[in-house]
């Protein structure tokens, strides 16, 4: 075949060019001894070279030595070789990361064929920061530093372990106007725990409020791991998180693994969820009531507990949250979730307390106050009065931990049966802050980690109510 014609299959498939001509380090001794080796490509980075080629806005979420670094140093490469004028930023942890990268770009420039290189632009800058060639074409590394990359205008910006970047945030600022005009960009990394930026994109990308494309690639993404392979791994390490860290097979382990998480994975995963009864089998009562979500219908002589998290209603603030559960098997019957003021709130609380004969634990804290009176002024009784003797639920510095610490050993232990999907995913990312208490990560929720924290608190240890609460009907109201 022509040279002519493989030039041109190269110009046409950056897939093509790279199978055929690159040439990466070999680390491992794989190859002949000549320290390097053909890069050839498994379907899996085949498939991520096509999307690079199809869309602008590529996020990589992947596991450990999977050759993704060196495919878009590859992909740099073909673009700079067979498109005039094209300016590549990489960014990484530090400038010697970074360099790292375009000396990568270099060494498959290097080793490719010497009548392609021949046939190619003439390498006309090569420096340990920027390699140029003779059409215009550039490939500059640089630091992940707050304001870098501000001044270019980017073909293609790379932005290597972003989830490990210190200023991830002001960097993506800068940078980001810098592709706006039509240049592309691609964000991949290892997972690094939650409410970074990396997390955050990803989390968008999903419920499609950014234009990003994700692509997720699990350990066996690699040809030669086996479940045998895996069952290795998992043998030769002493902490188990780490291999889900490190290797993780989906993205959900991915990001919680690796984060602080105070409730694991495989506490959540236990949990059966579960998008609640049909229409047709509701009350007509239950219509009336917004935001409500009912899983079982009450049963005479059961009791039952309604514990509820407040929040102040604004559009862009938390999220009210109740869960009634039976006091006994502490399986969830109905889950509530909306913005509603206080006084709104309440009725919603006294309507599903009537319905099942529910007691009802608000959380003192804050609006919780204004929800408190609602219920006293309408003359309803069945309130739960804290370990205080107050009305309501106090959560406070001492109460916090013994609340998590329970509602922690229930998910271990199965004691619990939670069906709401969202309750689930705020535990997933609830975890330990830095300044050893728990919370939410920033911009996230955890409205339903508290209710049924005090659900549990409250089903496990004596509090008084205003008079005695047996299961109700929907017909008695």
């Amino acid at each position: 075949m022509s040279k002519a014609v493989e030039l041109a299959k190269c110009h046409a498939d950056p897939a093509y060019f790279t199978h055929n001509y690159g040439r990466i380090d070999d680390a491992q001794g794989l190859g002949d001894g000549s320290g390097d080796m053909p890069f050839t490509l498994w379907p899996a980075q085949i498939e991520v070279l096509w999307t690079l080629l199809l869309q602008r806005l590529i996020l990589i979420l992947k596991a450990r030595q999977l050759g993704i670094s060196w495919l878009c140093c590859a992909y740099a490469l073909w673009l700079c070789l067979f498109q005039p004028g094209k300016v590549v930023l990489i960014f990484s942890k530090g400038q010697g990361e970074a360099d790292e990268m375009l000396h990568r770009v270099k060494r498959l420039y290097e080793r490719l064929p010497d009548w392609m290189r021949e046939a190619s632009p003439a390498l006309v800058t090569d420096n340990t920061t920027e390699l140029e060639w003779a059409n215009g074409s550039r490939v500059k590394s640089l630091p992940a530093t707050k304001g870098a990359g501000r001044s270019f205008t980017a073909s293609l910006v790379i932005l290597d372990e972003a989830g490990f970047l210190i200023w991830a945030k002001q960097l993506y600022t800068a940078l980001k106007p810098t592709i706006d005009g039509g240049g592309q960009l691609i964000v991949l990394s290892t997972a690094n725990g939650i409410g970074n930026l990396f997390h955050q994109l990803w989390v968008k990308a999903l419920s499609a409020k950014n234009r990003f494309k994700t692509i997720f690639l699990p350990w066996w993404a690699r040809p030669t791991r086996d479940a045998q392979w895996y069952q290795e791994q998992l043998e030769e390490y002493t902490d188990l998180d780490m291999v889900r860290q490190e290797y993780p097979s989906t993205a959900q382990e991915a990001f919680l693994v690796s984060g602080r998480t105070r409730f694991k994975m495989p506490w959540l995963l236990q949990q059966t969820p579960s998008d609640g009864l049909a229409a047709e089998s509701l009350p007509d009562a239950l219509d009336k009531l917004d935001g409500v979500t009912m899983y079982q219908l009450p049963q005479q002589g059961r009791r039952y507990i309604l514990a509820a998290d407040v929040a102040e209603g604004l559009e862009h603030g938390d999220f009210c949250a109740a869960t009634l559960i039976d006091a006994v098997s502490w399986e969830e019957m109905v889950s509530v979730h909306g913005k509603w003021e206080p006084d709104e709130y309440a009725r919603i609380l006294m309507a599903l307390s009537d319905g099942y004969g529910a007691t009802v634990a608000v959380e003192r804290n804050n609006h919780g106050h204004a929800v408190l009176t609602t219920m006293k002024l309408a003359g309803f009784t069945r309130i739960v009065y804290g370990l205080d003797g107050r009305a309501g639920w106090l959560t406070n510095a001492q109460t916090k931990p013994q609340m998590i610490d329970l509602l922690a050993t229930a998910l271990r232990d199965v004691l619990v049966k939670i069906r709401n999907q969202t309750a689930l995913n705020e535990l997933a990312i609830y975890r330990i802050l830095k300044n050893g208490g728990t919370g939410a990560p920033a911009g996230y929720h955890d409205d339903f980690v508290m209710a049924w924290a005090i659900a549990l608190m409250v089903a496990s240890q004596p509090t008084e109510v205003e008079d005695e609460a047996i299961a109700g009907s929907w017909d008695s109201y």
